[in-house]
């Protein structure tokens, strides 16, 4: 019997010690999409400068993440396509899963599921956001 995990928009997803991805190991994941098709996240915590961020490896588009009001993620935080909000943070790329992959790859034990903050989103040390989150 498959283990059937919801995922809903606006957890965290952070990689546990057990994933040796090089794409997503030491991963802090907010999800920003997922219905039957599949589940869509943006890494939060891989800043490529002092402006972008890194939000996945699938390579698509740009997706910013603000405080201003858009397509709401969790209380206080929205996402828009948009990336002309100074205080918005970038990101270039996702991550993406099949259903059953991210599933599975929870049930494996390679991440763990978080409710999200917006003080997780826009934490302002993003690169010590995993070592933290990996704890709670």
């Amino acid at each position: 019997m498959m283990l059937e995990i919801a995922l809903a928009v606006g957890q965290i997803l952070v990689a546990t010690e057990k994933s040796h991805d090089p794409d997503l190991g030491k991963s802090v994941v907010l999800v920003i999409h997922s219905d039957s098709d599949g589940v869509m996240g943006l890494i939060l915590n891989r800043r490529r400068d002092k402006s972008k961020y890194f939000g996945g490896p699938i390579p698509l588009g740009t997706r910013a993440l603000s405080r201003k009001k858009a397509e709401q993620i969790l209380p206080g935080v929205y996402m828009s396509a948009g990336t002309n909000d100074p205080t918005a943070r970038i990101y270039e790329g996702y991550a993406g899963w099949s259903p059953q992959q991210l599933t599975d790859e929870i049930s494996r034990g390679l991440w763990k599921v978080i409710p999200g903050t917006a003080a997780m989103v826009f934490d302002p040390h993003p690169e010590t956001l995993w070592p933290r989150l990996r704890q709670k």
